[in-house]
């Protein structure tokens, strides 16, 4: 479902009231759209939050291992379980932790900020504090060229595949085949690799060889090669790939015309949108058997789609990304979902209203919608083949996935 009204999408979120007031937190946190007017139930701070996102690492990892080594049969049907467990820790420290640590919102200082973000990104293997800042802060934020042809994430767009004119089917055929694409998951992983040993600075290369060589010397030393492959490399390695593929193309507005009359402040709004997860509840009134079928879609869609699009795709604070570009600055990006409803109980001076969209899918039907609509003649993209290598060229990082997202 799609929700462009705030008017509908409040309706939505009040929808989940009818449950106990004890569970609005846990709904709060499901669907990334807080109440109005309602406080967080715990204030972390970035420490805490980061502890938090190891502990969840580590149980990922640590369940995972011990279902392959010792668990019963029975328990590999949990093992997907842990797998998105490690898989959202992991993009939550790339994507949310180290992604605010370059913008000097972890300790306030700019040295430690960067020396965090270099030991987040080499923990996950996901771009040096160098680069990324380079093609976010310096290319990704800037009105000139954010979403444009010189934005890094557009640049992607068009290596992978995904161009103006296509029509919104064959834009969708185009992510699935992506998705299961080894040429894809080969490129992306290199440049991963690449971003850690070879592109950066000399003593990130010296971070990235020791950590890899002290990991990879335990498990061969271990003899445990069988365990690390399944508990550690599917979920940091395709998984990983996956959900960041999938969260790079809903996040903007991608390729949506460029209105010069707009300011800084209304292009980037109009070119962001919360992404929440859950449909509204069943209307009262139903009963017996209508009942029982609209309450039975509502919790399957509810844990088989709208749970891992939040855990996995937009964990953290990315559900409301549009908020950080409003505050890019702000230091309440530790409990965004509460800080954004509030901006928006405040009326949100000096900006214009929120978009909100309900639904992983319909967020990237969205960017897709846009897509179809646009001409590649009015990007300059009319020599396929030229364009194509130039934005190949230009879109070095797969990897800029996992962090220009944020």
């Amino acid at each position: 479902m799609t929700a462009t009204s705030s008017v509908r999408s409040e309706e939505i979120r009040a929808s989940y009231q009818r449950f106990p007031r004890w569970t609005q937190h846990g709904w709060t946190w499901i669907t990334g759209k807080a109440l109005p007017g309602q406080q967080p139930l715990v204030r972390l701070n970035p420490v805490t939050y980061l502890i938090c996102d190891f502990i969840a690492l580590a149980a990922g990892i640590g369940s995972a291992w011990w279902i392959v080594a010792r668990g019963p049969l029975w328990a590999l049907v949990l093992l997907p379980l842990s797998w998105c467990i490690t898989a959202s820790a992991a993009r939550v420290c790339s994507t949310v932790i180290a992604h605010h640590a370059i913008h000097t919102r972890f300790t306030g200082r700019i040295r430690h900020d960067r020396l965090i973000h270099q030991v987040l990104s080499t923990l996950v293997c996901t771009d040096d504090a160098d680069q990324y800042y380079e093609d976010h802060v310096n290319l990704h934020h800037r009105k000139e060229t954010f979403a444009t042809l010189a934005d890094p994430t557009i640049q992607h767009l068009l290596m992978l595949g995904f161009r103006p004119g296509m029509s919104t089917r064959a834009l969708w055929r185009r992510l699935a085949w992506t998705i299961v694409s080894p040429r894809f998951h080969a490129e992306f992983l290199y440049t991963r690799l690449a971003q850690n040993l070879i592109r950066c600075a000399p003593y990130r290369r010296v971070m990235g060889f020791a950590y890899l060589a002290a990991v990879l010397g335990v498990v061969t030393w271990q003899g445990v090669w069988w365990e690390f492959t399944v508990a550690v490399l599917v979920p940091m390695i395709p998984l990983y790939q996956i959900v960041a593929l999938l969260e790079f193309l809903s996040e903007h507005a991608w390729f949506k015309a460029k209105d010069g009359s707009l300011s800084g402040r209304a292009f980037h709004v109009s070119h962001s949108w919360g992404r929440f997860c859950g449909d509204p509840l069943p209307p009262k009134g139903l009963g017996g058997y209508d009942a029982m079928r609209a309450w039975f879609r509502w919790g399957a869609r509810l844990v088989c789609y709208h749970i891992p699009a939040r855990v996995l795709v937009v964990p953290g604070d990315l559900a409301v990304h549009d908020f950080h570009h409003r505050r890019p600055s702000t230091r309440e990006w530790v409990r965004a979902a509460y800080a954004r409803q509030h901006d928006i109980d405040a009326g949100h001076p000096k900006w214009p209203a929120y978009t909100d969209v309900w639904g992983m899918g319909d967020a990237i039907g969205r960017v897709f919608t846009i897509l179809s609509q646009e001409k590649p003649t009015e990007w300059g993209l009319g020599g396929e083949k030229r364009r194509t290598s130039e934005g190949t060229q230009a879109a070095v990082s797969p990897s800029r996935m996992v962090n220009d997202a944020a």
